[in-house]
Formats: structure tokens, sequence, C-alpha cells
């Protein structure tokens, strides 16, 4: 019977379970599209440098919005943020597909990526670490991944499908119509204001505080190393295999995998395993990214995927579990999460003019390498989140 939310957190809890379905409507509207931008910008005829640069703009302006934005932050509840952000994702897709005609976009159109991502992580994140189980996070932190890779399984070889025959373009107005409809869940659940203490003193504590160092160094390599992850690798993929419908179901195998996998560390993370899982898949982790440079063939890469998605997805829960119990245990969760969004957004901008440089100065296949060996040598930087207890961070 499905009775205890702590064992069925999908049903037995409603507010998760809207959350859930929301981030998966999300998440299958963005995987038609997201995951192919690098490779449209490419076949606009962007050279790699300047297709960072794209993203580097994206996390100056989010460090720009992030103070800026504070009075807003303050006043609105977190389900509120969420549902601004939709119409800016929808805006920055679509803008995607008029860059040919004008140019200027290439310059604006980050900025409505950056507010998107400012306002639904702030409010998403502050939504999910106040409503979650703290002695089930883990278990909670598996089943969002779970259902966020199940309703975006399909999606990138989909949207492969619907590049191929119909365009980039098309296939943006498909997904951005999906994301429209995502914001039918947020409805189901109350509206629950928890940053209304939120501001740049409170922030720029969080990023200062030394009992949260080995945290923060943790989140210095998550966010960097996702960089090469969402927008290097991608194109690694594309141009071993050079098909964009076999790359978009090459995406969509790693989903199986990583849904798979996600549910089974969020349990072990629960039953006090979590710095294991952490500790094991991190050096797993790194140890793939060293190795890609050496993967010739579409099988091999293909292969190396998988290995990585199985890595990543146990290493996310375990490291997710840990963010969501800093988060509630600090006392003041909405200017924690602000200032791990910051912090990640400072570190690639740091990080990008180094992978900017690779790019202009390297051939392609050297340029590949040493983002690779980059994005190993930073994802290390996650064991430092074994080094910190939850116990000893209310600040």
């Amino acid at each position: 019977m499905i009775t205890d939310r702590h064992h069925f957190y999908f049903f037995g809890n409603k507010e998760i379970s809207s959350l859930h379905v929301a981030l998966g409507l999300i998440s299958f509207g963005e995987g038609l599209i997201s995951i192919f931008v690098p490779i449209y910008f490419w076949e606009l005829g962007m050279p790699l440098w300047r297709i960072l640069f794209f993203f580097f703009l994206n996390s100056v302006y989010f460090i720009c919005l992030s103070f800026a934005l504070l009075p807003l932050l303050r006043r609105l509840s977190n389900k509120i943020m969420m549902f601004i952000s939709i119409p800016l994702a929808v805006f920055y897709f679509s803008g995607l597909g008029l860059l040919p005609e004008f140019s200027f976009l290439f310059f604006v159109l980050p900025l409505f990526l950056s507010a998107s991502a400012l306002l639904f992580n702030v409010g998403y994140h502050g939504n999910f670490s106040s409503v979650s189980d703290d002695d089930h996070i883990g278990r909670e932190v598996g089943m969002r991944y779970t259902v966020s890779s199940l309703m975006q399984l399909a999606a990138p070889f989909l949207g492969g499908m619907l590049i191929a025959f119909f365009g980039f373009v098309n296939a943006f107005l498909v997904g951005t119509t999906i994301m429209v409809f995502s914001t039918l869940p947020l409805f189901l659940f109350p509206k629950r204001k928890t940053a209304s203490q939120i501001g740049i003193k409170s922030v720029v504590r969080f990023l200062a505080h030394k009992k949260l160092y080995p945290f923060t160094l943790s989140g210095i390599g998550y966010a960097t190393e996702k960089e090469v992850l969402r927008i290097v690798w991608p194109l690694f993929i594309f141009f071993s295999i050079g098909s964009i419908e076999q790359f978009g179901a090459v995406i969509s195998f790693g989903l199986v995998i990583g849904a798979l996998i996600a549910l089974f560390s969020g349990f072990l993370s629960d039953e006090g395993r979590r710095r294991k899982v952490l500790a094991w898949s991190t050096v797993l982790y790194s140890f793939i990214w060293v190795l890609r440079p050496f993967f010739a063939g579409p099988l091999a890469v293909m292969g190396s995927h998988l290995a990585g998605r199985f890595a990543d997805a146990s290493l996310m829960v375990a490291w997710s579990s840990q963010y969501y119990k800093i988060a509630r245990a600090v006392g003041d969760a909405s200017s924690f999460i602000l200032s791990r969004e910051v912090l990640y957004h400072l570190s690639r901008i740091v990080f990008f003019p180094v992978l900017m440089v690779f790019a202009f100065l390297f051939s392609q296949g050297a340029f590949f390498m040493a983002s690779f060996f980059a994005a190993g040598g930073l994802s290390l930087l996650l064991l430092f989140a074994n080094k910190l207890s939850t116990r000893s961070v209310r600040v």
C-alpha cells in the first residue's frame, strides 16, 4: 500500500510530487533543445571560443542580476519565482532561432538565460529544502533525479529527430511550448515566501564563512566541471558521431543509466553511506574524464558517456543531499542558496576565459584534451564536501 511518504515520496507528499512533475516537464522541454545549443552555435559557424564566450556572458549577467534583483527576490514567493522563470526561458530559446537574422541577440539572450536560471534556482531549491524530509533527503533527491531523467528520457532523441527533419528553429518552438505547460503543476502547492531576509551581507557571509570552506571548494569543482559537461562534451560527442539523430540517441541512453542509479544512490545516502558514495563516485568520475580524450570512434565515445552518467548520477545525488542538509541547518536557506549560485558563476567567470584561451590557441584535439583533463582535476574538488559536517554549520 502506498501510505508511507518516507518510501513513496512521489505519491505521499503533494508538494514534493508537484515539484517533481514541474521539474520533469521542464526537463523534457529543455531536453528537446538545450543539449543541442552548443551544436546549433557551431552549425551557425561560430568558433569554439565564441561559443564559450556566450556562456561567459551568461555568468557575468547572473552575478549582476543576483544583486540587482535582491529587492524583488525578497518580495516574491518561491512559486512565483519559478513561474516567472519559465517565460524568460521561453524568450531565450525562441530568440536563439532569430540569431541568424539579428546578430545583436548574441549579447542579449544570455541576460534572459541568467534571469530565468536565477529565479528558478532560488525558487526551486528554496522550496525543495523547506519541504524535504531531513532523514530521507537522499531518497527524495534520488527520486527527483529519477523523475527528471525519466521525463527527459526520449527528449534528446526526439530533439535530434526534430532538428534533422525540421531544423533547429522548429525544435526550439516545440520545446518552448512544452515548457509553458510545465507551469501547471506549480498551482498545486501553496506559496511559500522564504527569501524575505535575503541580502548582500547574508550572501557574502555564507561565501566567506570558514566553516563552509570545504563545501565552497566542492562547489567550485561542481560549477566548473559541469560547464565542460554541458558545452564541451556534447560537441565532442557530435564531432565523433557526426549525426544529430545519433547524438540525441546517445544522450537518451545516458539518461536511462542516470535514472537507474539515482534512486539506489539516494537510498545509500540515507543509510549513512553518503560519504562513501561521494568518494568512490568522484574518483571514478574524474578517472573517466581523464580517459575521454583517448576514446576514438562512436562506440567508444558512447561507452564513455554511459560510464560518465553512471558516476555522475551517484555523485550528484550524494552531493546534493549534503547541499540540502546544509541549507536546512544554516537557518537562512535562501541566502545560502543564492550564495551558492553566486559562487558557481564567479567560478565560471574565472574558468571560461581559460577555456577560451585553450580554444583560441590549441588545435581542436588539444582543446578537448585540455578541457577534459581540467574537468577531471576540478571534479576531485567535490571530495572536500566530505570534510564538512552539517552539525557544525549553524551560522
